[in-house]
């Protein structure tokens, strides 16, 4: 972070201004005193007095902090800053973050005018071009995909998916994945009550996701629940970011369709 020097800085803009601190007091309706404690570092202004003090000025309240404007590297310091100030993985700070992910969508794709603020919960936008692709749902989730990103899908990416998405065709074998997300350490009673399934199909369901590794079964600590289960590490991420990608797409009533043009997804097999 830059040093703080709010005295040095107000000093400077009003030496640059050509006033003096008691025509700098009759401006902003205060005493000649508190600007004389200002410049000496004596006393801070009130934070209420900071937009004054830099309208006064012409300049932003990050002047006056700073004594220049953000330089741009800065910016990713004071975002960090803005989400940090919340409790970490707290609601409030995810809702920052998603506020700050809003703008900078915003930003790439030029969407809406300036003076309406961007929120995630509005309709569904969707756009992509040669630099990449991009996502801002309604349902509060987005993603910012480069084309880099696209020269990383290769063979090894096939094998991966082959191994997951075959297993998510049969509908219990969905039910009892997102189930299972839903709720850690779940047992096979909880399960059943949870979705109401035949005794028989939630076996099944539960020896095709763990034959193929995407579902763990353990003994439970509590020996009334028998055995519990959990999705594996390596698949967990990957179907909750599939289910919301979903979730985008069908909250989107015309749905959201790519519009790239046929070959320009970089892919290598």
């Amino acid at each position: 972070m830059k040093e703080i020097s709010i005295s040095n800085n107000i000093a400077d803009l009003r030496k640059k201004k050509g006033i003096t601190q008691e025509q700098l007091a009759i401006a902003l309706n205060i005493s000649p005193q508190a600007v004389s404690k200002w410049e000496t570092n004596t006393s801070q202004p009130d934070t209420q007095m900071l937009p004054l003090i830099a309208k006064y000025f012409e300049v932003s309240i990050d002047y006056l902090f700073y004594g220049d404007e953000y330089a741009y590297n800065d910016i990713y310091d004071k975002v960090w800053h803005k989400v940090a100030a919340f409790d970490q993985q707290s609601k409030e700070a995810y809702y920052e973050a998603l506020t700050i992910f809003a703008y900078a969508h915003r930003g790439v794709s030029r969407w809406r005018s300036p003076d309406r603020l961007p929120v995630m919960f509005d309709e569904p936008i969707h756009f992509s071009n040669k630099n990449g692709l991009s996502l801002l749902s309604g349902k509060g989730f987005g993603a910012i995909l480069t084309r880099e990103f696209f020269e990383n899908i290769n063979q090894q990416t096939v094998e991966f998916a082959q191994k997951l998405l075959p297993a998510l065709t049969e509908k219990n074998n969905i039910l009892v994945c997102l189930a299972i997300i839903s709720m850690s350490d779940i047992s096979f009673g909880e399960l059943q009550e949870k979705l109401a399934i035949d005794e028989n199909a939630l076996r099944a369901a539960l020896d095709t996701l763990i034959t193929v590794g995407i579902v763990i079964e353990k003994k439970s600590k509590h020996k009334s629940l028998g055995f519990t289960y959990e999705i594996h590490s390596m698949y967990h991420t990957c179907l909750c970011i599939i289910f919301a990608t979903l979730e985008m797409q069908r909250y989107s009533l015309k749905g959201i369709s790519c519009c790239m043009g046929y070959g320009d997804y970089p892919i290598k097999f």
